[in-house]
């Protein structure tokens, strides 16, 4: 059975609460699409090399030549706070730390849009299969109740099968989200202290060069 076959046995199957978890489902793979790719390709360029460079560049107290290459990257988070930092750097030590803390700040913001989603379709999927397992149930019980003795087995199978689908069915998708969920709230926390290493690295930097004088 293919995949659409088997969504659609699934939404013939399984009750109202499939097709909630089924758009759940949607949802999720729209969130999960655009997070990813975010996390994992766009924004986490590895700066090493450039951060290297701008260290030379801050012993030498040649801040417009670490700007520069600050902006030879606009898609590192590292060079972006170190960026923030280094704009401050004129107005004393306690405003370049204010700087790059309004940057780690935003950083994290951008790295946890719309996870937390993610950990809601998790939850109130599982919450649905039940929902589909006890709608299923009530209904095999109130179709017994009025059937003869020939149907109620016919009928007691049906709504029992119905039950178990959603139930299944919400379960594989929360287990799905709960992993999307771990990797993009893993991935984040690593953008967001590799951003903390290098504000203070610069901050290092600037007390260096300063006592270099």
């Amino acid at each position: 059975m293919g995949v659409f076959q088997t969504l659609r046995f699934l939404m013939e199957n399984g009750g109202a609460a499939a097709w909630f978890i089924f758009l759940s489902a949607m949802i999720l793979a729209v969130i999960s699409v655009e997070r990813l790719s975010f996390l994992f390709l766009q924004y986490s360029f590895r700066a090493q090399d450039s951060l290297n460079q701008i260290r030379q560049a801050v012993l030498k107290r040649d801040y417009t030549k670490a700007i520069q290459i600050c902006n030879s990257n606009t898609k590192s988070p590292d060079l972006a706070v170190v960026k923030s930092g280094l704009l401050a750097a004129e107005h004393g030590r306690e405003a370049i730390k204010s700087a790059l803390g309004a940057s780690i700040v935003e950083i994290s913001k951008k790295v946890e849009k719309r996870v937390p989603l993610i950990a809601l379709i998790a939850a109130t999927s599982t919450l649905l299969g039940l929902l589909g397992t006890i709608s299923g149930l009530i209904k095999t019980f109130a179709a017994l109740a009025e059937a003869d003795a020939a149907q109620k087995g016919e009928l007691l199978g049906r709504g029992i099968s119905e039950a178990m689908y959603a139930t299944a069915t919400g379960l594989v998708l929360g287990i799905v989200a709960m992993v999307i969920h771990t990797l993009c709230t893993s991935k984040g926390d690593e953008i967001v202290g590799e951003s903390q290493s290098a504000a203070y690295n610069l901050v290092t930097w600037i007390e260096e060069s300063e006592r270099s004088k």
